[in-house]
């Protein structure tokens, strides 16, 4: 059984990895790898491939403090905040270079007198698994807001302080899949309105991905 004092903490890790999830270069950075599809259950998938890889890594990290009571060094954290910077500036020139390629097409079919208008989508690669690689970059980078109340858990157990990360970590699980799913029907909507739209959203999207890595690094 649990300690009873260790649910307020627990609701707290809930509450952080919900609101985690939505920091700028987490949005930035599954809007940047999502925008390439236009499937619904496509994007979702990414978004819920990229929570599980940041939640894998706070999973082994909060192992190994337990265990060896070992904390993840400062170094090689900022290392991976740095390494994020590169990644969001990596996705942004690829987004912009896969909208180039132009997946989105055009086919006109003709009956008789009648021209229509079909939207091509090019099949996504279901083994596609770089969603995963940059959440468990973030999660090595951005592991602080998870790791804060380990040591107040940790004088309770061990097993309050997995199902803390665990419980951190559905919640950055529930956002990023909601948050990918507004996605795929904003971009779906947009496409409804005009095929522009829908690559002038990329386009911002994936510049707003590159000047975000340029700050990322500076700052």
């Amino acid at each position: 059984m649990f300690e009873l004092l260790s649910f307020p903490l627990l609701a707290t890790g809930l509450g952080l990895g919900l609101l985690h999830a939505f920091d700028a270069d987490h949005i930035m950075a599954v809007s940047a790898l999502a925008s390439d599809d236009k499937k619904t259950k496509a994007i979702t998938r990414y978004a819920s491939m990229w929570a599980v890889g940041h939640g894998s890594v706070l999973l082994l990290m909060g192992c190994v403090a337990i265990l060896f009571g070992l904390a993840f060094p400062k170094a090689l954290s900022l290392w991976a905040e740095f390494f994020v910077g590169l990644m969001l500036i990596a996705l942004g020139f690829y987004s912009l270079w896969s909208l180039h390629k132009q997946r989105l097409q055009i086919k006109i079919h003709s009956h008789g007198d009648i021209h229509h208008a079909h939207y091509v989508v090019k099949e996504s690669n279901n083994h596609d698994h770089r969603p995963l690689f940059v959440g468990v970059a973030h999660g090595a980078a951005g592991s602080a807001p998870a790791l804060a109340l380990l040591p107040a858990i940790n004088q309770q157990s061990a097993a309050s302080t997995l199902l803390y990360l665990v419980i951190f970590s559905l919640g950055v699980l529930s956002s990023m899949t909601i948050f990918g799913t507004l996605l795929a029907y904003a971009q779906k909507g947009m496409g409804r309105i005009h095929t522009h739209l829908v690559d002038t959203f990329r386009a911002g999207i994936s510049i707003a991905t590159i000047l975000l890595g340029f700050y990322w690094i500076s700052a």
